[in-house]
């Protein structure tokens, strides 16, 4: 997702390896952010709901966490995330609608290049702050099968998607499927 410098807390940061992990599934990027941009989700907490079902907690464990992850990912995309999303994106629509030319277009080229890494630092940061919220010594690796696992995921994120009032319209569930199938199999 980005070459920011891993400190230390984010090497070895089960949450984030298979955030970056997931993310490069096939299909899971685009899946992604078709849910962020048509519904407003939050594709850390997308990434969250899928790796607590992943380690093998079940879908149980999503009810300790929620609330505090809701609270935590909401702040975080308000006061950090949505300005640099709307500045990059402001950015970019200069660049594509602008007569801008020669050093001033590749200033404000070189700007938007790194206001988008600014912003995926941030998410990286938010996913480490996610994480903070589970630690407990119990990474030891997954306990339970694909299918337990893609049940529990799409409980996990059924109960996401209701406790922020994103209704999934045909669409959407054919993104929430793709991203549960790539991550956990048919």
């Amino acid at each position: 997702m980005n070459q920011m410098p891993q400190p230390k807390q984010i090497k070895g940061n089960p949450l984030w390896e298979f955030a970056t992990w997931a993310y490069s599934q096939a299909g899971v990027e685009k899946a992604c952010l078709a849910l962020q941009n048509r519904l407003g989700a939050d594709v850390n907490i997308v990434l969250f709901c899928a790796w607590l079902a992943y380690r093998g907690t079940g879908s149980n464990s999503l009810a300790k966490y929620l609330a505090a992850a809701l609270k935590l990912s909401r702040d975080w995309q308000k006061n950090l995330v949505e300005p640099l999303r709307l500045c990059r994106t402001n950015l970019k629509e200069l660049l594509e609608n602008s007569p801008m030319a020669g050093a001033d277009r590749a200033a404000a080229s070189s700007l938007h290049e790194r206001v988008k890494q600014a912003e995926l630092d941030m998410e990286q940061l938010q996913t480490l702050s996610l994480y903070s919220l589970v630690m407990d010594g119990d990474d030891t690796g997954v306990t339970g099968s694909p299918v337990e696992q893609k049940d529990d995921a799409l409980n996990n994120l059924t109960v996401y998607f209701a406790a922020t009032g994103i209704k999934l319209d045909p669409l959407a569930q054919t993104h929430v499927m793709r991203i549960l199938t790539s991550l956990f199999g048919a």
